[in-house]
């Protein structure tokens, strides 16, 4: 008997330490280590969007302590929306599962549309990367190659446009208010930047407004070596690096009663300043959106990733932080009451 305690003690004192020693060493394992990350993309496949989250894939995983697996999903549907009422409403809040999100879907909150069932402010951010501010062209054989041309012509430059919510429509609407101009909106077009260069093209409309990224893209580069097209004014306060240095801001011209309609301008265009967001649920837990804030941010700073989202969307690095974004978004969608109405107005 007193053969088999001392057999037992010896036993005990065998794997206690074992013990001791697994659970320190699964303490200090890194959370994400051997699980998968769902990451949603907002749009169908072979979108920007979907093209630039399958970029980030491989080169986040490399930042992430663990290096878990990261598994691309699409999630398409009402311009982005349904991506987000799923985060917000559907996904843990386990740090498992992040979204590239519709950059512009803060208005739609904002707007108060009946399908939106999140609040933009709420999501746990994570960063962006590049910006993507607006411009307006005009087919230089149209004469309206200047504000001042527009501004003289005797016939109302004809802008192109799917709908009256779309970022173009928006754009160009606050610009002509902002500019005391007059545009005829030509809209119906169906087919996204493609059917609106198209209608360019055919003389069914002489202007199109439309993000700086957009001259890197066919057609236009061989629009801009011809001179087929002009660019009349750009978005601002800064100049995009895209565009000809002599190419104006809307800031930089409009006259001191505008500044109302800049406002508007401010916080409707605001999306320009994170082009591609990324978020998880609300109600992560602190740790581990630290984890995806500083992964992220890391991987920004890496010279392949670099290489690799130039080629995408032609990256000047710019970014933002997780926390930055957080602001950004909280000052934006945040508005009173006479100010939300307006914004209604413009996109109704």
């Amino acid at each position: 008997m007193a053969h088999k305690i001392r057999f037992l003690m010896a036993f005990m004192f065998l794997i206690i330490p074992t013990a001791a020693s697994l659970a320190v060493a699964q303490a200090n394992r890194p959370f994400y280590e051997g699980k998968t990350i769902r990451l949603i993309v907002q749009t169908g496949t072979g979108t920007t969007s979907d093209i630039a989250a399958r970029v980030v894939a491989p080169h986040w995983t490399r930042h992430i302590p663990g290096n878990p697996n990261i598994v691309v999903q699409n999630m398409a549907g009402a311009g982005g929306i349904v991506a987000a009422n799923y985060l917000y409403n559907i996904a843990k809040p386990d740090g498992l599962t992040i979204a590239t999100m519709g950059r512009a879907n803060y208005l739609d909150q904002m707007v108060a549309k009946p399908e939106v069932k999140f609040d933009f402010r709420r999501f746990s951010w994570i960063g962006s990367f590049n910006r993507s501010p607006m411009m307006i062209a005009c087919r230089t054989d149209s004469g309206y190659t200047t504000i001042e041309s527009m501004r003289a012509a005797k016939s109302l430059p004809r802008f192109a446009d799917g709908a009256t919510g779309s970022i173009g429509f928006v754009f160009s609407e606050l610009v002509a208010a902002a500019l005391n101009l007059k545009f005829k909106q030509i809209l119906g077009f169906v087919g996204g930047g493609r059917a609106l260069d198209l209608a360019i093209e055919r003389g069914e409309a002489d202007c199109r407004a439309t993000s700086d990224i957009t001259v890197i893209r066919p057609p236009w580069p061989g629009w801009v070596g011809k001179r087929f097209v002009s660019f009349v004014v750009q978005q601002g306060p800064k100049k995009s690096r895209l565009l000809p240095e002599e190419v104006p801001t809307v800031y930089g011209v409009a006259p001191p009663e505008a500044k109302p309609v800049l406002t508007l301008l401010d916080i409707m265009l605001a999306y320009t300043e994170f082009d591609r967001p990324y978020a998880a649920p609300p109600g992560v837990a602190a740790e581990q959106l630290q984890i995806l804030r500083e992964s992220f941010e890391k991987m920004l700073h890496d010279p392949k990733f670099s290489a690799d989202a130039k080629k995408i969307v032609d990256w000047d690095g710019s970014y933002l932080s997780g926390a930055q974004l957080q602001k950004k978004i909280e000052q934006t969608v945040t508005q009173p009451p006479e100010i939300l109405k307006r914004v209604k107005e413009i996109l109704e």
